[in-house]
């Protein structure tokens, strides 16, 4: 863990009322970032695992390590974790992250053609300003909303985007956009489904 950032947190839980916004000022300084943020959760979890076993699942997880790093830093983005079956990823904006997004999907699609065993994934992503430890978490709402859209709400081989996210994209996306309105921990908003015809 990042002992500069915990370091502030603590400060900021014995700090006085009157010396929280310095603090809270200082975290935001050396720890605030705006970008987007992507967030990927392996579908069927729990049927694999029944099926295969927790180590041809944990096998499945390696593979999509492997095969979704390389795309997200192709496309000019950063993995910050993998945890368990999930893969957070920061990009600078949101066209980056939708085209690693998109290209991911593709590659599962095409390995699994291939012969290789399935995995199929859901993607949401956001863009805002958030608390980011290089290498290790974020923190704030653009990763919570992109974690329930990929985690709960996108279907398998579904990438979902936020309206935030949707005004970053320019025009002449090659993908259409699919409007469709989502529920996220009490909170409602519309989110896009990314229409993408599944070739490489």
């Amino acid at each position: 863990m990042n002992p500069d950032f915990f370091a502030l947190v603590d400060q900021l839980n014995i700090a006085d009322p009157a010396d929280r916004h310095g603090v809270e000022r200082a975290i935001w300084s050396k720890f605030g970032v705006e970008m987007a943020v992507l967030a990927l959760d392996m579908s069927h979890f729990s049927l694999t695992v029944r099926r295969s076993g927790i180590l041809g699942y944990l096998g499945l997880i390696r593979r999509m390590h492997v095969l979704s790093e390389p795309i997200v830093q192709q496309a000019n983005g950063t993995v910050v974790k993998y945890c368990a079956d999930n893969l957070m990823a920061v990009f600078p904006d949101v066209p980056d992250a939708v085209a690693a997004a998109v290209a991911i999907n593709l590659m599962l699609a095409e390995k699994a053609a291939e012969g290789a065993p399935e995995i199929t994934v859901g993607v949401g992503i956001d863009y805002g300003r958030f608390l980011m430890i290089p290498g290790e978490d974020c923190y704030g709402d653009p990763v919570n909303i992109s974690y329930k859209l990929g985690e709960d709400l996108a279907r398998p081989g579904e990438v979902l985007i936020t309206s935030a996210a949707r005004e970053r994209l320019p025009a002449g996306l090659p993908y259409a956009l699919q409007e469709q309105p989502a529920s996220v921990s009490g909170l409602e908003l519309t989110s896009f489904s990314i229409q993408y015809d599944g070739k490489r």
